[in-house]
């Protein structure tokens, strides 16, 4: 068995915008463990995002009160391309800050997965005069949102998002990554990162100083009690795992990758040298707004 990381334990969310509670494919799943040791990998199915997070907050405050570490990763974008915080006119700093913020702020989810981030997501394009954000169901429940297109298609009076697709952590991932500007659809991440990014700011604001999000209060092991950073299971290999979908499948065999990275991987994974690379400006938006994804060196 490979040495463990610097963590103890390490918790795998995938997350889901659903606005019904369900289980199964496309919704919420967890798996966590220890990182060393012999263990059963546990995972467990919530049918809403509120169940998701009481299961963690539940873990990490065991894992706190026995001194142990938590790399908690989570499959999604934890920020937007350089720029998305300026653009929607979102104050405050560092830039990804007052993004969760805004986000904590105007999103609503109730215990049964009912929200309002398509209202959101239209207030917000409204607001800056530029389709940001698109893609809403298609019913007749959701046509007052006119700033929020049911596709990519221009809208009169708003100018055309002019920030890249992908963020550049996405541009390396390689094939496969969707624009988190996309809400919904087969795919589609944005909706799951406007209804995630309020539930981690509140862990965070509950935390404080115990928790760190990565790479933005980094880059490297920030050394907290609580680490969050967002990853992308495609970036590990989980397939074979036990699993009864597809999301099972990949939060279990993404925990056991975790499981196998070497002491000098997870160095790397938290330092990554093309951060490392990149011009000092560059550098700069990537760890006050872009973030990264843990996987990509």
């Amino acid at each position: 068995m490979s040495e463990p990381g610097p963590f103890d334990e390490a918790i795998v969310v995938d997350w889901s915008a659903a606005s019904v509670p369900t289980t199964g494919a496309d919704s919420c799943w967890t798996a966590m463990g220890p990182l060393s040791g012999p263990s059963r990998t546990k995972a467990a199915n919530h049918p809403t995002r509120g169940a998701a997070m009481a299961a963690i907050r539940a873990r990490l405050n065991r894992n706190r009160f026995e001194a142990k570490r938590t790399f908690v990763a989570v499959d999604v974008s934890f920020g937007f391309a350089a720029g998305a915080t300026r653009l929607l006119g979102l104050e405050g700093t560092p830039s990804w800050s007052a993004l969760w913020g805004a986000l904590e702020e105007r999103i609503s989810d109730d215990e049964r997965n009912a929200n309002n981030r398509f209202a959101v997501a239209d207030e917000l394009n409204a607001r800056c005069g530029t389709q940001v954000f698109w893609g809403r169901p298609a019913s007749a429940s959701f046509d007052h949102l006119q700033h929020l297109s049911i596709k990519d298609v221009a809208i009169p009076g708003l100018a055309r998002n002019p920030l890249p697709r992908l963020r550049l952590a996405e541009q390396l991932a390689g094939t496969g990554v969707i624009a988190n500007w996309m809400l919904i659809g087969k795919g589609a991440v944005g909706g799951q990162i406007l209804t995630c990014l309020p539930y981690l700011e509140r862990l965070r604001r509950e935390l404080g100083d115990e928790l760190a999000v990565w790479p933005f209060e980094g880059p490297g092991d920030p050394g907290t009690p609580v680490v969050l950073a967002e990853t992308w299971f495609a970036l590990f290999d989980w397939r074979g795992s036990k699993g009864v979908v597809r999301d099972e499948q990949q939060v279990r065999g993404t925990l056991n990758a975790l499981r196998a990275l070497r002491p000098d991987d997870w160095d790397e994974l938290l330092a990554p040298p093309t951060i490392d690379a990149l011009a000092p400006s560059r550098r700069a938006e990537i760890l006050d707004e872009e973030g990264w994804t843990f996987g990509i060196r």
